[in-house]
C-alpha cells in the first residue's frame, strides 16, 4: 500500500479489532498486516498509550503453557472508538469528494 498507516489510525485499528474480542499483541499485528505491513515493536508502544489512557485494559492468560498478554476494550475505549468512527466517515466522506471522478460516488 502506497499510505503508511499513521498512529491514530493505528489506534482506530487496534480499537476496532478488539471490540468483538480480547486479543493480545502478535494477533492485533497480524490482523492489521491484512492492510499494512507492520511490525510488532511499531504497535506495542501504541498498546501502552492507550492502555495509558484507560481505552483498553491488559491481563495475562496461559495457553498451552506460554503465558499471553491479552488486551481488552474498557467503556473509555468503546466511546473513543464511536468517536473515530464519525470522524473517519467524515474524513473518508471529505476525500472521496476530492479523489473520486466527478459523477462517480464512492459505495
Amino acid at each position: 500500500m502506497r499510505f503508511p498507516l499513521p498512529a491514530p489510525l493505528l489506534e482506530f485499528l487496534i480499537l476496532a479489532s478488539l471490540e468483538n474480542e480480547d486479543s493480545y499483541g502478535y494477533e492485533i499485528c497480524q490482523t492489521i498486516k491484512s492492510i499494512q505491513a507492520i511490525k510488532e515493536p511499531v504497535l506495542y508502544p501504541i498498546l501502552k498509550k492507550l492502555q495509558n489512557e484507560n481505552q483498553i485494559e491488559s491481563y495475562e492468560k496461559i495457553i498451552r503453557n506460554r503465558r499471553r498478554k491479552y488486551y481488552a476494550l474498557t467503556e473509555a475505549g468503546r466511546n473513543e472508538l464511536a468517536a473515530m468512527r464519525q470522524d473517519w466517515q467524515l474524513y473518508v466522506d471529505g476525500i472521496d469528494k476530492i479523489v473520486q471522478p466527478k459523477g462517480e460516488t464512492h459505495a
